[in-house]
């Protein structure tokens, strides 16, 4: 079934698609290759999705909005490639992840590449606000990612922790596409600070969803193997939230396994967090986020373009993939 907030902007999503597929073609047949296999892969497309569904709210009538959503289509694919090496990931939406068809030094220059593709579109817009903001946001999540990599392994992630990456690696590019989409289309300092509150709480509702889905989704749904987080030994919500909760001897059966990245009945993990209540907690989290978008939204007019905004909210609340 087709998504209502895909449906709103059909036409717009053609243009993405094309201006994707046009944007990564270089005279190096290797690069439009292995950038065209990861790209045409598809995705949810949720970030330029919620660029041009923020623009069209606003009444936005110019030509670059396509451009705008794609550099920041880019800007996430690039961050996935590299996250692919890091963590050594296999598969990536379904398929084999670059790292995994082709090799190492392909994911790491194949990403550069992205980047730079990015940039140029970017800079295609002769809006130095824009460049600003998306380059600003592509440090913050490096920086979100360097910090992940830091905090790895040493100790059990605490909450504060836990929120600062995600903020810092999946909110902030999020927050960049709405407040791009606002500049874009000359917003006022109020209804900014509105889609800046939107946005965050959207990509941290995001992620703290797809970080359940890591324990309790469907791999044929998700095209993620379950578990994944947990087996390259990474703290997440659902995790963090039930260690307390545990008994000792659990507590520290998990931690091993996490740690020492001994084998281990999955299973048996995911029933250890289900009997400490920690999904309904997590899921409280969830909603407060999600809360916070459809108060904000409340500060604009009714327009089908804040019905699709608000849909990508209850999607991500029901989220199975």
């Amino acid at each position: 079934m087709e998504l209502l907030y895909k449906n709103i902007i059909k036409n717009e999503l053609l243009q993405l698609e094309e201006t994707l597929i046009s944007s990564i073609s270089s005279d190096i047949d290797l690069a439009t290759e292995v950038t065209g296999y990861v790209v045409d892969s598809g995705g949810k497309r949720i970030r330029p999705v919620i660029c041009i569904l923020v623009a069209k709210m606003l009444n936005y009538k110019g030509s670059q909005l396509i451009k705008l959503a794609s550099s920041i289509e880019l800007l996430h694919t690039a961050t996935l490639i590299h996250d692919d090496v890091v963590d050594q990931s296999a598969t990536r939406r379904g398929k084999e992840s670059i790292h995994s068809k082709w090799d190492n030094a392909h994911s790491v220059l194949v990403g550069d590449f992205v980047y730079s593709k990015a940039f140029q579109l970017m800079a295609s817009l002769d809006n130095q606000e824009i460049i600003r903001i998306l380059a600003d946001s592509t440090n913050r999540i490096s920086e979100g990612e360097v910090l992940q990599l830091s905090l790895k392994k040493k100790e059990v992630l605490s909450k504060k922790n836990y929120f600062e990456i995600i903020d810092r690696k999946t909110a902030e590019l999020f927050k960049a596409s709405a407040i791009t989409a606002a500049t874009l289309a000359s917003c006022d300092q109020d209804k900014l600070i509105s889609l800046t509150n939107f946005s965050v709480s959207l990509g941290m509702n995001f992620q703290i969803k797809d970080d359940l889905l890591d324990y309790f989704g469907d791999e044929e749904l998700t095209g993620k193997k379950i578990g994944k987080d947990f087996e390259e030994g990474k703290f997440t919500l659902p995790l963090i939230i039930a260690l307390p909760l545990m008994s000792e001897e659990d507590r520290s059966m998990t931690l091993e396994t996490l740690f020492t990245e001994n084998k281990c009945d999955f299973d048996n993990i995911i029933n250890l967090i289900k009997d400490t209540g920690a999904v309904g907690k997590v899921e409280e989290i969830c909603n407060k986020f999600s809360e916070t978008c459809f108060k904000e939204l409340e500060n604009f007019p009714e327009s089908d373009y804040k019905t699709g905004l608000i849909d990508i909210v209850e999607n991500i609340n029901s989220r199975v993939t």
